[in-house]
């Protein structure tokens, strides 16, 4: 796939209409003809490589959205397809000398993960459950425990790091079996549009923004979440340092889904997208918004025929590569 082509959204029908890419750079919309989106089921990463899975063979894969058919890491297979709606992240490069763990999260009301060592003697994937408590719903008469999950996991220095809170944090390591721990930071401060526009909803993404984690905040100015109010980004602190909001993140641009399960970036003028910016898919009115970080401006394209969409549109982004 051409630089040009990346990174895109992919739009899928599940019928018989062509599945379509569409490119952040230029708003052109391509025929897909990457045969494991075609024929696989993918789950795409934070660093730009997709997981795949044959409904046919089982046969599991990383493969890289840049050279689809050779830059491929084979995977021990999974027995079944992960459940719709899972995440998948890598501790690192897949192709560096240790390789790197790769971790399946189910998605929310699950309490179980997958991990595989690709650097290992001989790797496999592991079903992990784990327990981190919940809470009681109570409604009336009606009364139910809802299990606390892992969710918005995102990699940073060789860990997993998940919000619980805004001053607390879960962290996953493995050595090599899970360990589950918790940080705390002195949170992030929610600062709103200058204009004083009353933020009524928020959607926020935690990522590795090019070795320094950062937690990305959508603020909207009514429930529906049609109308983006401000995004902010914070540097994340721990051991007792304060989360900074940041008006730059430099040539680079964030990427997000509306599916909560990923948040990638990539350089922006390489890639032809503007710098110091977001661009984020909202799930119900079906736009790319594109927000400037530093002048707080935005700017709202309107996807063709994503009414029909079997899933969520998702982006492909370059393969981060050290």
């Amino acid at each position: 796939m051409a630089n040009s082509s990346l990174p895109c959204l992919v739009f899928e029908y599940g019928d018989e209409r062509q599945t379509k890419l569409y490119g952040a750079s230029d708003g052109a919309y391509r025929p897909c003809e990457i045969s494991p989106l075609l024929s696989k089921r993918n789950w795409v990463t934070a660093q730009g490589w997709v997981l795949a899975w044959d409904p046919e063979t089982s046969a599991t894969f990383l493969w890289d959205p840049q050279d689809p058919v050779d830059g491929r890491v084979a995977l021990p297979p999974f027995t079944q397809a992960p459940r719709a709606g899972s995440g998948c992240v890598l501790s690192g490069d897949p192709t560096g000398p240790n390789g790197c763990t790769v971790v399946v999260v189910e998605p929310y009301g699950n309490t179980v993960l997958w991990y595989c060592h690709t650097g290992s003697a001989a790797p496999e994937w592991v079903k992990y459950e784990y327990d981190l408590g919940g809470s009681w719903a109570v409604l009336g008469k009606y009364r139910e425990w809802n299990k606390r999950d892992i969710s918005h996991l995102a990699p940073y220095n060789g860990k997993f790091y998940y919000p619980i809170g805004t001053n607390k944090y879960g962290v996953l390591e493995f050595s090599p079996e899970p360990v589950l721990s918790t940080v705390k930071t002195k949170g992030v401060k929610l600062t709103y549009p200058p204009s004083g526009e009353k933020c009524v909803n928020s959607s926020c993404f935690l990522l590795d923004l090019d070795g320094e984690l950062h937690m990305v905040w959508i603020f909207f100015g009514e429930l529906g979440m049609h109308t983006v109010a401000d995004v902010a980004a914070y540097k994340m602190g721990f051991a007792g340092s304060r989360c900074v909001r940041v008006d730059s993140i430099g040539d680079r641009a964030i990427l997000a889904s509306s599916t909560y399960s990923f948040v990638g970036w990539c350089s922006a003028s390489k890639f032809g997208l503007e710098p110091n910016s977001v661009y984020w898919v909202s799930w119900n009115a079906k736009r790319l918004h594109v927000y400037d970080i530093g002048t707080n401006t935005e700017e709202v394209h309107e996807c063709e025929g994503v009414a029909e969409l079997s899933r969520l549109p998702f982006w492909l982004v370059p393969v981060h590569r050290p």
